[in-house]
């Protein structure tokens, strides 16, 4: 019954994909693009643009209904795949255009404008004949509330039996902080006042609840227990705890001030500390605001307004971001028992019936025990089957079957997944494909979605990236507890779904997302898959099975994830192109599981990918990649996590320039100079390395490609630098406007003998002059700068944080530097021709004057050979510096300016500095002084 419940019921908004807005602003570009199309089509165009506006403005208002008539479900799915329909025609079109205008380059206009306004008057009329039908939903309620048993006090199962066991530490925390109490107001801690237990459906919070409910009685002179399922306001929960209090005293006509003052009253004349458990908290997600989702929470800040100084609050909830709205004090996290308590519980049932047969049943037990995940709720619904069963072999079958016998569970984790607002609904299930035990990386996930058109364009807000909301996505389901991080193994952030709940939302999603496997979801013997889905993963072996799957099916397949085997085998080298074109409506192909060393020209039959993943083992690209004019995020995988080892590409096709909505270059930053052309890029986001070149070479970059390149993120690094000409051609890169780059690194080129010594007027200077970065960089780095004076700019960089001057040899002193407030690490290396750093490096001083290097934690200083003297520093000066490294400075014999530092720990090798005059020139503090 479950598993119908989880495929037959659905949500309005879940079907109509966010990205119609998007779909409306392209049909409307098409339409009024200069450039002829065949007659009629502009103003089907436009047509198309009206009618998806028509049903967007439809079915927002009904976007949290959920629909349990099979009919209407129908009609909905029809919808969803003719929005489909309607984004490839645009693609169609878009691509044409493009052709016709010689925008793509190689690309030939296709003879396919008459087929073109074909499918476009197919798709107006379908959308038309569907929109009709779906006009009713507005009527429907619009609750999107599932109904759920109340819950109270009283433990369902008497403890002997076996119900609460686990959790011992969590219990002894709960216990003690109920039980603390401090002899004033003054010392009462806040930390203690509301505790929240969290925890996945079935986890055991409210069994925990209860059993510390009753364990604590006299310990409280009033004790309070409110279900708080679907309580969204003050009103609806301050009702729920008036009723606990008073019993057959209703609420009646009470308004809100009414009920607030009896409320407050009643608490108020409590001589003893009040415990109000408020059990099953849920997340408001049809809130328009974050004051109206924290609404409820003003009902909780009365009760502890009136209640006696050491009263308690304990929540119970499955997602973390509740015990966030709710201001929870303290958090106490199920994560699931131990799998011994888990087997104690299923023994439970009936102890002397198991053993019947007790050597057979313990062996299934332990191996069938891990599958419910350190679930107390999926142990007792076990245990309550087998009670229910007389025979040996009955006990058996359960356990072997262990998981289709969990319903209660599924139906608890169901009912999670159903709250979901449905933008998350859509991205949650989209996860549905990827194995048991995947470890999700937020951030190709997130690429994944935005392909797919999943976010919601309507949601960006100033200032933010589509990434940006699907971050916050993602972040929204961790904070549900739908996303638990792991250990990455060096590969950043990763998380994993826990296996109940992976397994839930492949029932919930399996007639949109289905995995094929010999031991998956869906088994390939079946030869076939509903027409409803959209999005597949299939293992190696099984691949090439599906030539023998409906073609019309698989047309219409957006995802294509190829996996290793259940077993771990796979990487298959080679690909089926018969199979791979079938997939014509593909967005997002993911082959990094595979061992492909060459890209198959198939790829270009595939107009529609905007994600392409590849293994590491991938050698040659193919030309025709250069034809997904829509492609968004190109990624190479980084086994073990170690990019630079992970690329083996050693050359892009010479038109990669044409990729214009090329959003994610995930692979070696070094492979990226291999680009040429790269300034066409404008969307690009990310770390890249940029090499200039000259006039009269043919490989690297223009400065002036940089200039649109505003998206760029992370690393900027620029090598090459002795390439660039003048002042004009550095500034032409407009450093100044990327404001999302963190850290900049400059590069000259090793110094040419050919080349005579530069003046101070070179173009070196000019250069470095013309490349002043945003006022928000944190970390800079340059390195074999030719010229012999510091850019005026270097000083006015207030966010930076770490600075890296590395061999820049004809610089004649130190910049100063003194006044960049966040500086807190310094790093020079052959700088060979300062002599001494003194006050000038600190920068203007006075009276007036900030203190000079203020957050300077660390300064190194390596391979100075002409530094002889480090003195005349202004008192007051480095207040933070705790680590100083001197190196390779064969002529330091002066370091007086030291005098004033309170620093821990210096550092020397390869100085004629002594232990005791180091010692002695530090006239305030005594560091750890370390000679090598």
């Amino acid at each position: 019954m479950v598993v119908v419940e989880a495929i037959t019921i659905g949500m309005v908004g879940w079907f109509v994909t966010p990205n119609i807005t998007e779909l409306m602003r392209v049909a409307r570009e098409c339409a009024a693009d200069r450039y002829k199309l065949l007659r009629g089509s502009k103003e089907k165009l436009g047509k198309l643009a009206e009618d998806l506006e028509d049903i967007k403005r439809l079915l927002d208002q009904a976007s949290t209904t959920i629909v349990y008539d099979q009919e209407r479900l129908n009609d909905l799915w029809h919808l969803k795949d003719y929005i489909h329909d309607a984004e490839e025609v645009l693609d169609q079109f878009v691509l044409e255009i493009k052709a016709t205008s010689g925008l793509i380059n190689g690309m030939k206009r296709n003879k396919v404008s008459s087929s073109l306004s074909k499918q476009l008057v197919k798709v107006i009329n379908n959308l038309g004949e569907t929109r009709q039908r779906t006009r009713d939903l507005q009527q429907l309620s619009q609750s999107s509330v599932l109904r759920k048993a109340e819950t109270g006090p009283a433990t369902v199962r008497d403890r002997s039996r076996g119900s609460f066991l686990g959790y011992d530490k969590q219990y002894t925390q709960l216990v003690s902080m109920l039980e603390q109490q401090h002899g004033n107001k003054d010392t009462m801690r806040k930390e203690q006042h509301v505790i929240a237990i969290v925890g996945h459906g079935g986890m055991g919070k409210t069994e925990l609840a209860r059993q510390v409910f009753r364990d604590v009685q006299g310990k409280f002179g009033l004790q309070i227990w409110v279900h708080a399922y679907d309580k969204k306001t003050e009103f609806e929960l301050l009702k729920e705890i008036w009723k606990s209090i008073a019993g057959d005293k209703l609420v009646g006509d009470m308004s809100l001030a009414c009920l607030q003052r009896e409320l407050g009253n009643r608490l108020a004349s409590q001589k003893e500390r009040c415990l109000l458990v408020v059990d099953d908290v849920w997340n408001h997600e049809r809130a328009n605001s974050e004051v109206e989702r924290k609404e409820a929470g003003a009902a909780l800040d009365l009760f502890m307004r009136f209640a006696k100084q050491g009263s308690r609050i304990v929540m119970t909830s499955r997602a973390e971001i509740c015990s966030t709205t709710l201001n929870a004090d303290a958090t106490i996290v199920l994560d699931g028992i131990k799998p011994e308590e888990i087997t104690s519980l299923v023994k439970a049932s009936d102890t002397a019936s198991l053993t019947k047969d007790c050597s057979r049943i313990d062996e299934l037990l332990n191996k069938e025990v891990p599958k419910l995940n350190g679930s107390p709720l999926a142990a007792v619904e076990i245990a309550d089957e087998l009670k229910r069963h007389t025979t040996s072999s009955e006990w058996c079958d359960i356990l072997k079957n262990i998981k289709q016998h969990l319903g209660s569970v599924l139906s608890s984790h169901l009912c999670t997944y159903r709250h979901l607002p449905p933008h998350l609904q859509r991205c949650f299930g989209f996860c549905s494909i990827f194995p048991d035990n995947w470890k999700f990386e937020p951030e190709k996930l997130t690429w994944m979605w935005i392909a797919h058109g999943f976010v919601d364009v309507e949601a960006i807000q100033h200032g933010q990236s589509m990434e940006d909301v699907a971050t916050g996505y993602f972040d929204s389901l961790v904070r549900r507890s739908l996303f638990q991080q792991v250990e990455s193994g060096g590969r950043g952030r990763t998380y994993v779904i826990h296996e109940q709940i992976h397994w839930m939302i492949r029932l919930a999603s399996v007639n949109n997302c289905i995995s094929i496997s010999d031991n998956g979801s869906h088994n390939a013997a079946t030869r076939s898959i509903p027409t409803t889905v959209r999005h597949l993963s299939v293992t190696s072996s099984c691949f090439d099975q599906l030539k023998e799957y409906d073609s019309t099916v698989i047309n219409k397949v957006r995802t294509l994830l190829i996996l290793k085997n259940d077993d771990g085998t796979g990487g298959d080298t080679t690909i089926d192109k018969g199979i791979l074109k079938k997939f014509k409506g593909v967005r997002v192909l993911d082959l990094t599981q595979t061992g492909l060393t060459q890209l198959p020209g198939t790829i270009g039959k595939l107009k529609h990918v905007r994600y392409l993943g590849l293994p590491s083992t991938m050698r040659t690209l193919c030309d025709q990649l250069t034809e997904l004019l829509f492609l968004q995020t190109f990624t190479v995988s980084n086994d073990g996590g170690r990019k630079e080892h992970s690329c083996q590409l050693q050359k892009f096709p010479r038109n990669m320039s044409s990729l214009i909505n090329m959003r994610h270059l995930d692979i070696n930053t070094d492979c990226i100079t291999n680009i040429s052309g790269i300034g066409t890029m404008v969307k690009l986001q990310g770390s890249i390395v940029f090499r200039a070149m000259r006039a009269s070479e043919k490989e690297g970059h223009g400065m002036s490609e940089l200039a649109g390149m505003t998206s760029l993120s992370g690393t900027l690094s620029i090598k090459g630098l002795d390439a660039v000409a003048s002042k004009d051609e550095a500034t032409a890169a407009q450093l100044a406007g990327k404001s999302s780059v963190k850290v900049l690194k400059l590069e000259w080129g090793p110094p040419d003998p050919r080349q005579v010594n530069e003046g101070p007027t070179g173009p070196s200077v000019a250069v470095l002059e013309g490349l002043q970065p945003h006022c928000h960089l944190e970390d800079l780095h340059i390195t074999r700068y030719p010229g012999d004076s510091s850019p005026t700019w270097l000083g006015g960089l207030p966010m930076l944080t770490r600075l890296y001057l590395k061999n820049c040899r004809k610089l004649k002193a130190l910049p100063a530097l003194g006044g960049l407030p966040c500086l807190q690490l310094l790093d020079i290396k052959e700088l060979t021709v300062v002599e001494r750093i003194d006050r000038g490096f600190c920068g203007s001083s006075g009276p007036k004057e900030p203190v000079a290097f203020r957050n300077l934690k660390k300064m190194v200083l390596d391979d100075m050979p002409e530094l002889v003297a480090w003195d005349d520093m202004p008192k007051g000066a480095f207040p933070r510096l705790s680590d100083i490294s001197i190196t390779d400075c064969p002529k330091l014999s002066t370091l007086s300016g030291l005098q004033w530092f309170r620093c821990d720990q210096v550092r020397v090798k390869g100085c004629p500095v002594t232990p005791e005059t180091l010692r002695a020139t530090f006239s305030a503090h005594a560091p750890t002084c370390k000679f090598y």
